[in-house]
């Protein structure tokens, strides 16, 4: 199955919401690991989300190797919502391998990067990244208001290091965010790892801005991520600044930062990777 093509003039997004679009073609990507609970309702948000701002944008969920139900409910509601591409990891990749499944196989010019937790409100969080995407901005990051997962003080801190050490100007790297497909396909996403894509932009001389989002419990199932995502977190960058130190900062420089382009919304055939 072929997704749809959407071809929006940024003169109909404009009348269409009054206000100034990022402007150039997005997808939307989400990760999904067990999230059986919560697909049928994010589908529902997405569909309301496309019906209130008046057109749909490509939406391609990863399954990275869930055990429950989830990919067989994924592919149910493929054949429901003709914007959407399911590609399944056989085994889990974990969040990096997701980014680099995406960033293989998504066409357009940027990548709205979501959640299959509900923790984000497609409803609101997709216009208020949109509405921050004016000329000049490279990335838009989400920044999760009254927080309440137990998370709050180890990502305050590893935000703060990347703040002083970066010179990231926003407060929440690794939430929802949009940000030019471009640029990242030219990083060892691998090296970098997924928390840490934007700090490197920023160090790169790109503009990383931010919009305050609201923050939801999570919907159904539970979190992913434990204690020891802490460790991880530190021997990662510690590589992180060992290799931008050496190699990064002669990556994606800066001087043709601006892309020339009209919405576009390639489809992307559903596939499964083996």
């Amino acid at each position: 199955m072929v997704n749809k093509i959407f071809e929006i003039s940024l003169e109909t997004l404009a009348s269409k919401q009054d206000i100034s679009f990022c402007t150039h073609s997005i997808t939307i990507v989400i990760p999904c690991l067990n999230e059986e609970g919560n697909l049928e309702k994010l589908l529902l948000n997405l569909e309301e989300t496309f019906e209130n701002i008046g057109f749909s944008l490509p939406v391609l969920i990863v399954d990275d190797g869930s055990t429950d139900n989830s990919y067989q409910i994924l592919k149910a509601m493929s054949e429901q919502y003709d914007y959407l591409t399911i590609i399944r990891h056989p085994q889990r990749l974990g969040v990096t391998g997701v980014w680099k499944t995406a960033l293989d196989y998504v066409q357009t010019d940027w990548i709205f990067w979501g959640q299959a937790d509900l923790e984000s409100d497609p409803r609101t969080d997709i216009l208020l990244l949109l509405k921050a995407c004016v000329p000049g901005v490279d990335a838009v990051a989400g920044w999760r208001q009254k927080r309440g997962d137990g998370k709050v003080l180890a990502s305050k801190f590893a935000n703060t290091i990347c703040r002083l050490l970066f010179g990231l100007k926003i407060h929440d790297m690794n939430w929802i965010k949009l940000v030019r497909r471009d640029l990242l396909a030219n990083l060892p996403v691998e090296k970098i790892t997924h928390r840490y894509l934007l700090a490197v932009l920023a160090a790169q001389g790109y503009n990383v801005t931010e919009v305050a989002t609201p923050w939801y419990p999570r919907y159904s199932g539970s979190s992913k991520f434990g204690k020891k995502r802490l460790l991880t977190s530190a021997i990662d960058f510690v590589k992180l600044w060992w290799w931008f130190k050496t190699e990064g900062r002669l990556i994606n420089q800066p001087q043709n930062k601006r892309i020339d382009s009209v919405i576009n919304y390639p489809g992307i055939v559903q596939q499964e990777i083996v």
